[in-house]
């Protein structure tokens, strides 16, 4: 069985078509799904009026996107978890091929599809591992007037061929699949990462156990991407990618790593504020 897993926050129009297109294209005696109320303030008597076979999680704070995830994570009964996010769009049985692809494929950990755009275009879902030089030019925002520079080429695996399936390091965490088996050898989410970086260290700790991280290039959704987002402001957005950059250096890459991170805060403080001025939003 599958359990889908999506956090709202500030997103309930866009939940709402979310749970409109997975009920239309999925068998629901096979599903069960979960939503977290982020603690956004979002109505969901709506949402429990149309769907009363979601189970509704109100939490009384902002646990981030990781710890809204690990509190249905922990009450699913699923074989397979699904993290799918408010934005996407299905139009077809998406999660039940990407089940029967899990069920055959038993050394693999993590799967991931192919996400389009709205209009149908493909969108970049699968990376590399960041490295310390490629996190720092970007916190630099260099990848705006150099994206050919050679370590975005690396990191954003540009040139990837993505009508092909394939062993990856890391797939996007818009729509992501966890085998259960995976959850029970290496834990939850790491927490400590509020927003952005978590699905990145949680691929990095499954093929350090041993695991397959697997791109299935033929199973689509839409992804709108950065829905979520839409409604916070670039300098707060900064502001969380900065500190979960900065605690993956220090995670996987080491004191070094992560100190030279933490000292270039100031530095880094002010791309993100020019970044903000440009982009509100």
């Amino acid at each position: 069985m599958i359990s889908a897993i999506t956090v709202n926050y500030k997103t309930i129009d866009y939940t709402l078509k979310m749970l409109e297109s997975l009920f239309a294209h999925h068998d629901s005696t096979g599903l069960e799904v979960f939503v977290v109320e982020n603690a956004s303030g979002d109505s969901t008597e709506e949402l429990e009026h149309r769907f009363p076979q979601v189970r509704v999680i109100h939490n009384k704070t902002n646990l981030g996107f990781a710890g809204g995830c690990n509190v249905a994570i922990k009450e699913a009964t699923g074989d397979f978890i699904v993290l799918v996010n408010p934005d996407i769009l299905f139009d077809d049985n998406a999660l039940e091929q990407l089940e029967g692809k899990m069920v055959t494929s038993p050394d693999v950990g993590i799967g991931g599809i192919s996400l389009k755009n709205l209009n149908g275009s493909q969108q970049a879902c699968v990376w590399a591992f960041p490295e310390p030089l490629d996190q720092y030019l970007l916190l630099l925002k260099l990848n705006h007037p150099f994206p050919r520079l050679t370590p975005f080429k690396r990191w954003l695996m540009r040139g990837f061929d993505y009508s092909q399936s394939a062993d990856v390091d890391q797939v996007m965490g818009a729509l992501f699949c966890i085998r259960r088996e995976l959850i029970e050898e290496i834990g939850f989410l790491d927490e400590r990462f509020f927003m952005w970086y978590e699905e990145v260290d949680y691929c990095r700790r499954a093929k350090n156990a041993g695991w397959r991280v697997r791109y299935f290039s033929d199973i689509t959704a839409r992804h709108k991407k950065g829905a979520s987002f839409d409604r916070v402001l670039t300098i707060h957005k900064q502001a969380l990618l900065r500190r979960s950059i900065r605690r993956y250096m220090f995670k996987h890459h080491g004191a070094l790593a992560g100190t030279l991170f933490l000292f270039s805060e100031p530095l880094f403080w002010i791309t993100g504020l020019v970044a903000g001025l440009v982009k509100p939003r």
